[in-house]
């Protein structure tokens, strides 16, 4: 197995750096969902190779909710855990603390690469983030910084850098996994006609370093044409001994952390290509002669740990892939022109189930309960304001799932009452509807729509509020996709010819976004926010008209 140096150094990947910022020295890498209160990895490669040093001084600054639990440096010749003790924060609104890889030591000496590991534990939040800031010493002076260009990494400080985390809390809907041990197969020939691509699609937690997880095999010639693996240094590759390679940019895996995984196959432009968490870690050669009806896609575990596996789809893919990708987070499989032909989500009470179907091959697998980040889909909520009454419409969110749906109101927009109860009929068409009369003793009035599902879990469409004096001028819908990444699309409904301003601002209250201002006519207006600039967080879009305005959240996951 290539080891990571060799990677890093074949690739050019430091010179790739520089093309886009001369200075850039170091590659940050971290997941992207973590579950709440539980502990994950971030992985920081550099080398001491551009620089006259005797050491680097690394301080980490975990935000609310986040603690460093454990530091590793990784080289070629091995690993060691380095101590850490807490630093002055001057100026910092949580504390510090440091560490320093020294150089006089030969594993790190001579230009090599190293990777730092840390390991950190969260608290139930949902979101934090971690800055870094390193500097290279020669003698008791700074001679130069860790370094990116990266904007999305930039921190509010000169050579300082930030890692956005986002927490989920753990539901029911994601059911239970299938729990792969050393030793352990689960081969799939899905036996489905794919009309225009193929695009397999599931989610992956893993406890281990170094792993070969996933090979594609050629049923026709019994042949491996390609593997998925992570490394020493849990560097994920995908590998072929047989194809041509077209593009390798290796990225980290975090232990403990699910991380969403696709195999794209295109016949059409003869290529295959991997993605982790959305972004592309391999690509190959696919021949023409090779037919997606003869594939078998193999989960296997050769490692020295285990690990997990949920919702496996397969998918006659006629789209991009970001429209695809917006249903990974659920259940329930939703698009306009891609067709979902195969799905796992191993909810079953005995693993017994697929020892009787023809396509599946498995030894030693068992089922545990899953907590990776599958939810049910949330109600769409829209409001119109008559004259006396109040008309709410929602669609249901995984109408699969939906038991019933209770109508609530507030007047603070924390404590809610329940006003009004519908059963639901568990239909993807049906709109539902409740007409409710105005209050005269509430200037504001809020509403949302609580989902109770089968398993008795909650889901909560976002909340609607009015102000009672006036009629609203307009109607606003939750952007989409939320979160998103790096666009979205934010959709307004003008009741009447007016003055409109659609400002985005982020949690500090500074506008980063001015989507319109001035007149429109009455109808449906889409604005686009592209968030290509910006970083990972929460942020917030207001529509006003001069007799009320409406702010709503939306979420910014890179």
């Amino acid at each position: 197995m290539l080891r990571v140096f060799t990677i890093w150094i074949s690739l050019g990947i430091f010179s790739l750096l520089n093309a886009q910022g001369m200075n850039d020295n170091f590659k940050l890498t971290y997941p992207d969902f973590v579950l709440q209160g539980n502990r994950f990895e971030i992985s920081i490669i550099t080398s001491n190779e551009f620089l006259d040093a005797d050491k680097l001084d690394l301080y980490i600054i975990p935000h609310r909710g986040i603690k460093v639990e454990k530091i590793l440096l990784r080289t070629e010749s091995g690993e060691e855990e380095l101590p850490f003790s807490g630093a002055t924060s001057e100026g910092y609104l949580y504390d510090a603390v440091m560490t320093n890889i020294n150089f006089d030591n030969s594993q790190t000496s001579g230009g090599s690469f190293f990777q730092i590991l840390i390991t950190l534990q969260s608290d139930l939040i949902d979101y934090s983030e971690i800055e870094f800031y390193g500097e290279f010493v020669k003698g008791g002076r700074v001679v130069d910084y860790l370094q990116t260009s990266n904007i999305d990494l930039q921190g509010d400080y000169p050579n300082h850098y930030s890692a956005k985390i986002n927490f989920y809390e753990k539901t029911g809907a994601a059911g239970k996994s299938l729990l792969l041990d050393v030793g352990s197969v689960f081969a799939i020939s899905p036996q489905v006609e794919i009309e225009h691509n193929l695009l397999v699609d599931f989610w992956a937690k893993f406890n281990i370093k170094e792993i070969t997880f996933l090979n594609i095999i050629n049923r026709e010639t019994n042949s491996t044409g390609y593997r998925v693996s992570t490394n020493e240094f849990q560097i994920l590759t995908a590998e072929s001994d047989i194809y041509a390679q077209k593009s390798l940019t290796p990225d980290f895996v975090s232990n403990d952390v699910w991380h969403h995984f696709s195999v794209l196959i295109s016949p059409v432009n003869n290529s295959i290509e991997f993605f982790c968490n959305d972004n592309k870690f391999s690509e190959y050669e696919f021949p023409a002669s090779v037919s997606v009806s003869n594939l078998e896609f193999e989960f296997v575990n050769n490692g020295k740990g285990v690990f997990q596996l949920d919702q496996i789809r397969f998918i006659d893919l006629n789209e991009d892939l970001n429209p695809v990708w917006r249903s990974s987070n659920f259940q329930s499989f939703v698009s306009d022109s891609s067709k979902l032909k195969l799905q796992f989500n191993f909810n079953e009470n005995d693993i017994g189930k697929y020892n009787s179907d023809e396509s599946i091959r498995l030894q030693n697998v068992s089922l545990v309960e899953s907590d990776a980040p599958i939810f049910t889909r949330a109600p769409e909520l829209n409001m119109r304001v008559l004259s006396n009454y109040y008309e709410l419409e929602w669609r249901g969110g995984d109408v699969k799932s939906a038991v019933e749906y209770i109508v609530e109101r507030s007047d603070d927009g924390i404590k809610f009452e329940e006003i009004a109860k519908l059963n639901a009929d568990n239909t993807e068409a049906k709109n539902y509807t409740y007409l409710g009369e105005k209050r005269k003793n509430s200037e504001v009035v809020y509403f949302r729509i609580k989902q109770v599902n089968k398993d008795g879990s909650v889901v909560y469409s976002s909340q609607v509020k009015v102000g009672q004096g006036e009629t609203e001028d307009f109607i606003i819908e939750q952007n989409y996709p939320n979160p998103f990444n790096p666009s979205t699309q934010i959709t307004v409904e003008l009741l009447e010819d007016t003055d409109i301003e659609i400002v985005v601002y982020n949690l500090e209250g500074k506008t980063v976004a001015v989507l319109h201002r001035g007149y429109l006519s009455k109808g449906v207006h889409k604005f686009k926010f592209d968030g290509s600039e910006l970083p990972s967080g929460i942020y917030l879009y207001k529509v006003s008209s001069p007799n009320f305005s409406q702010t709503k959240k939306m979420i910014l996951a890179k």
